[in-house]
């Protein structure tokens, strides 16, 4: 079988570009013939060197002269970095506005109703992590502080306060390291960690997020998805010779928990009771009554607390955590679509495909074949 040359430009001090590799590395061990371009022992090439470089296809960090420059002499290319203003039509990213809708629900869904955002808001990544956060909110009738520079991350305290309300402030930090500092900026301040602020990061580099305390909850990018689709994004381009329409972008693939964000934020005991009961028990088939009764309080109390503090029925909560579960399980396991239904505590099959579609706009089995990097 004839060998097929891959060259990869890329930045392997990134964490998310060392994770792309591995699902590069994982399509071309599938294809048998992908041979990738290691002239100084590790699979990467300089951007001068691929000036020169002469084989049948490029993944990399390329922006739109890069690919063109490529694709005059020959050599099909796939970009995988989100962060130029204008990406090439052969791109598979992120979805950076993704990305900032599930942290504003997240932290909504958790009960927070005062909201801060930063980052490096100099990139196009950053800025539409920064809209998708923002509108989310808007949508919801809820308003968010924008931390703009470092000084205002190292005076955070004298910010927050200017909130009104009352509760942890959710903050989002567009990057894992942005996170770390404004956790520690909240511990110098003197606020507490979730208690009084709440930080998500965004990529979940385990190196930036364990190695503090409290440790960071973070969103994992799932970007070994985006590794293994850029492959095959380049494999079509090298069979047909032709470049898709537009970017492909990848849905972020879920919250990692950590000490951060480990609080119930509301002040009803009965709702965070009944948040708590969700959380444990969503995955048997328990009912509206059932979390009521846990609560100690009545059904219709319970409704009313649930709309004011959290803008959904308790039902929809339910279905929220149990598809949440749903989705987990069709992407990272082999299981079976009729056991994952039952797994989450869905009596029929139907049924689940109801609530998943509601949740999702789209049926369990097209779920997991959009989400899951290998087919």
């Amino acid at each position: 079988m004839e060998h097929i040359d891959i060259a990869l430009a890329m930045d392997y001090a990134n964490p998310f570009v060392r994770e792309v590799v591995e699902g590069v590395a994982r399509y071309g061990f599938q294809q048998g013939n992908w041979r990738f371009y290691a002239p100084k022992g590790a699979p990467e090439v300089s951007s001068s060197d691929l000036k020169k470089w002469s084989g049948d296809g490029v993944i990399g960090m390329l922006d739109c002269h890069a690919v063109s420059d490529l694709s005059r002499r020959g050599i099909p290319a796939v970009n995988i970095f989100g962060r130029f203003q204008d990406l090439p039509a052969a791109s598979v990213v992120v979805d950076n506005l993704a990305i900032g809708r599930m942290a504003a629900e997240y932290f909504v869904g958790k009960g927070v109703r005062r909201f801060a955002i930063t980052g490096r808001k100099v990139f196009g990544d950053a800025t539409l992590k920064y809209e998708g956060f923002i509108s989310t909110l808007a949508e919801r009738g809820l308003s968010c502080l924008e931390l703009k520079s470092r000084q205002s991350i190292e005076q955070i305290g004298d910010q927050l306060v200017q909130l009104e309300g009352s509760g942890p402030v959710g903050i989002l930090a567009t990057e894992d390291p942005v996170g770390r500092t404004v956790i520690n900026a909240c511990l110098d301040a003197g606020l507490r960690v979730p208690e009084d602020v709440s930080v998500l990061g965004i990529n979940n580099d385990s190196f930036a997020c364990e190695m503090l305390y409290p440790q960071m909850s973070s969103i994992d990018l799932g970007a070994a998805r985006v590794g293994w689709q850029a492959a095959q994004m380049l494999d079509r381009m090298m069979r047909s010779g032709e470049p898709p329409e537009q970017p492909v972008r990848i849905s972020p693939e879920k919250i990692v928990e950590r000490h951060s964000t480990d609080m119930t934020a509301v002040g009803d005991s009965a709702v965070a009771a009944a948040l708590r009961f969700i959380r444990e028990k969503a995955h048997l088939p328990i009912q509206v009554d059932d979390v009521a009764r846990e609560a100690h309080v009545g059904r219709r109390t319970l409704e009313l607390r649930f709309r004011k503090l959290l803008q959904h029925s308790v039902f929809e909560v339910i279905r929220r955590e149990r598809i949440q579960r749903a989705c987990r399980l069709l992407k990272e396991t082999d299981m079976l679509v009729e056991d994952v239904s039952q797994s989450c505590g869905y009596a029929t099959r139907e049924r689940f495909n109801q609530s998943f579609k509601v949740e999702t706009g789209a049926t369990p089995s097209e779920y997991r074949s959009r989400h899951r990097f290998f087919n």
